[in-house]
């Protein structure tokens, strides 16, 4: 009997009687049917953005549009969430009831543990969890190390020849933001960012015919950065964050650059496709340099006091593309030119599976480097990203 799940034909279990069927809805399967009568039965993961994730016995796993299924019957216990019921982290243990699953006639029952039944339309089921998951979602009863995502991103260039030059390049970026399921009342976010550029070009004397036709140099990129945020709600909307970070920046003639603050920020937009945020903190900051005072060439070592004004923006387009920008302002109160700023804007290209192709640039701005230095540092990186999950 052929069976179409997403637009993909699959082989499905044939030959079942009703009898059959109800059998297997009162084992410890689930069981779900399809318009056309089909039944398979296995376990039922969850169910978002009008899909179901389902463990087939047959198949294996599948995801499965909830406008496909005709009957569903579960032998554990789901939260079932509604479109009808706005959720707040105060009013989730009233709205979400908890019990076994019925989907009968485009009707959703949940079976409560106090033998009440709670009833609501199949169209209006904003999400379906089991326990467990519901508890880490939206109960923040989760170990550190659950709901963290992001990419990993390495990248080289070598050339060997009279000059020789090498460039390695590498970023992670990791967000945990529970619950990790968008549309689900905010509860907190973890963002972690580690970066590092670094090159090596050595030019030899050459002599042609008594004349210099190239002198003997050494340049060096070294660039490394790491930043730390969390943030915890208190609306929707609404976040307190703190934060850590620091730099280093040999082409700025920046040893060190740390920084730690504490402000608000805005979630604008938050859905699986578009991620829009705002943010403002005061913070400490200090400034340590190559050159230094030491040798009258330079700033010396400061120690500020600054403001961080930013935003960031990711967005996924069509075939997995995804689109990620930011923007960081600093402003100094006590020593005014120590402000410093960055932008940052990349593209993810999905090529097979976890592994991705990525075009990113990356612009410092320091407003006090020392003397013979630059104030910007730009950078274009493109490279192979994996995905983690």
């Amino acid at each position: 009997m052929a069976l179409t799940v997403a637009g993909a034909p699959l082989r499905a279990q044939a030959g079942k009687s009703d009898s059959a069927a109800r059998s297997e809805a009162r084992s410890d399967k689930d069981t779900i049917t399809f318009d056309n009568g089909d039944t398979l039965t296995g376990k039922v993961g969850k169910v978002v953005y009008g899909n179901m994730s389902f463990h087939s016995d047959a198949l294996g796993d599948l995801t499965i549009p909830l406008t496909k299924i005709k009957a569903m019957h579960t032998t554990t216990a789901f939260a079932a969430g509604t479109t009808t019921a706005p959720l707040t982290k105060k009013n989730v243990a009233e709205q979400v009831p908890v019990g076994r699953i019925e989907l009968e006639n485009e009707t959703l029952s949940v079976m409560l543990s106090q033998g009440e039944v709670r009833t609501f339309p199949v169209k209006d089921l904003r999400f379906m969890l089991d326990e467990p998951a519901y508890r880490r979602e939206l109960h923040n009863q989760s170990d550190f190390l659950y709901g963290w995502y992001g990419t990993a991103t390495l990248g080289a260039s070598v050339v060997a020849s009279t000059n020789n030059a090498q460039t390695y390049t590498g970023t992670i970026g990791l967000v945990r933001a529970i619950p990790t399921i968008a549309g689900l009342p905010a509860g907190s976010k973890t963002i972690l960012n580690l970066s590092g550029t670094y090159g090596l070009a050595k030019d030899p004397e050459i002599v042609s015919g008594g004349d210099v036709f190239q002198t003997a140099s050494v340049t060096k990129t070294d660039i490394l950065h790491g930043d730390l945020e969390y943030d915890k709600f208190f609306t929707p909307m609404v976040f307190g964050l703190v934060s850590g970070s620091a730099d280093h920046n040999f082409g700025n003639g920046l040893e060190l650059q740390q920084a730690y603050g504490a402000g608000i920020g805005w979630g604008i937009l938050r859905s699986p496709q578009n991620d829009l945020s705002i943010r403002a903190s005061l913070q400490y900051e200090q400034q340590q340099f190559y050159n230094g005072i030491t040798s009258g060439l330079g700033t010396p070592t400061e120690n500020l006091v600054s403001a961080s004004v930013g935003e960031t923006w990711s967005r996924t387009f069509p075939h997995s593309i995804k689109f990620n920008e930011y923007v960081t302002l600093a402003p100094t109160f006590n020593v005014v030119k120590a402000y410093s700023g960055v932008a940052g804007a990349g593209f993810v290209f999905p090529v097979y599976k976890n592994l991705n192709f990525s075009v990113t640039t990356t612009d410092n701005y320091l407003g006090d480097p020392p003397e013979g230095f630059q104030r910007n540092t730009f950078q274009l990186t493109t490279g192979v990203t994996y995905t983690l999950k």
